[in-house]
């Protein structure tokens, strides 16, 4: 495999970081000693793989460990160099990655709870206001989570991606990839992908 190149023959290199030739760069007055590994994949297969994870939630802030599935999933495809993708498509929960302890957990729900409170008064619950093509059925069968979405925002997830290098996921001692229901007890997709070479 080749470097990028921004002109024939010469190698692309990002500010701040070390080249092939193995030049550091300076970046606002500071010096960055990044390594920069060109990986050979002549000999590697390209590889997409997807699983999905169906759940049922119980309450709002259940947090679902999926780290494991995601490791089940990486040693079925045989991925060695690539990423891990896990997406969540429903607007009132979140992927992030932390430490699934819970104390910490419960910490977190509380914050919450106290930063966006769902007994608040919000406009996306507000069906007198509200347009109607917005609704998912009647008014009466729409939930009333305005909270429930602005958490989903603050949060700013709804995916992340972890490297995966030499076969491994490349997570930190404690990270574990987490679910987080911000709404109430409903059925939930979960989708993981890798994508890279075996």
């Amino acid at each position: 495999m080749q470097p990028l190149s921004n002109e024939a023959g010469t190698p692309a290199v990002a500010s701040g970081s070390r080249n092939v030739s193995g030049q550091v760069k300076e970046r606002a007055g500071a010096s960055i000693a990044a390594e920069c590994e060109i990986l050979p994949v002549d000999h590697l297969t390209p590889c997409i793989a997807r699983r999905t994870i169906e759940l049922m939630t119980e309450r709002a802030f259940h947090v679902t460990d999926v780290t494991d599935e995601c490791l089940e999933l990486l040693a079925s495809c045989g991925v060695r160099e690539g990423s891990l993708c896990v997406y969540s498509s429903h607007t009132t929960c979140a992927v992030r990655i932390n430490e699934f302890e819970t104390c910490f957990l419960e910490d977190f729900r509380i914050f919450m709870e106290k930063l966006v409170p769902p007994e608040a008064y919000y406009r996306h619950d507000d069906f007198e206001i509200r347009d109607p093509a917005t609704l998912a059925g009647a008014p009466e069968d729409e939930p009333i989570n305005g909270h429930s979405h602005i958490k989903q925002m603050l949060l700013g997830s709804a995916s992340e991606t972890v490297p995966i290098v030499a076969g491994q996921l490349g997570l930190g001692r404690w990270q574990r990839i987490m679910f987080i229901e911000l709404d109430q007890a409903r059925p939930r997709r979960i989708h993981l992908q890798v994508q890279g070479w075996r």
